[in-house]
């Protein structure tokens, strides 16, 4: 009894450092300034308010990605719009189709 008491400590503890860590890595590493408080206050709350510090900075804190404008389509990988017109990916774009098959055929005159 007293080994799962001890086991079950030892998971909660674990769980806590886990979700601590987290909190503090999200909230000193973030590129946006987080929301209602700093970030110095953010660390003190996640540090010394076991359990609900990192909750409340996951919930409250923690600064939302800015939302894309509207009519400006998808984004890209950098973060830029991307014409939803153009090529999706590499076989869907007629040059870059085209340059394989001149390789191809260029290749098979060599041999």
């Amino acid at each position: 009894m007293i080994d799962d008491m001890i086991r079950a400590f030892v998971f909660l503890f674990l769980a806590h450092l886990a979700l601590v860590i987290a909190a503090l890595a999200d909230c000193l590493g973030g590129e946006h300034r987080p929301r209602k408080l700093t970030r110095a206050w953010w660390v003190v709350i996640i540090l010394l308010v076991p359990v609900a510090g990192g909750v409340l900075w996951f919930s409250v804190g923690r600064a939302r990605p800015p939302r894309p404008q509207p009519g400006t389509g998808r984004t890209g990988s950098t973060g830029g719009p991307r014409d939803p017109r153009g090529p999706v990916a590499p076989d869907d774009d007629p040059d870059f189709l085209r340059d394989i098959d001149r390789r191809l055929r260029d290749e098979n005159k060599e041999d």
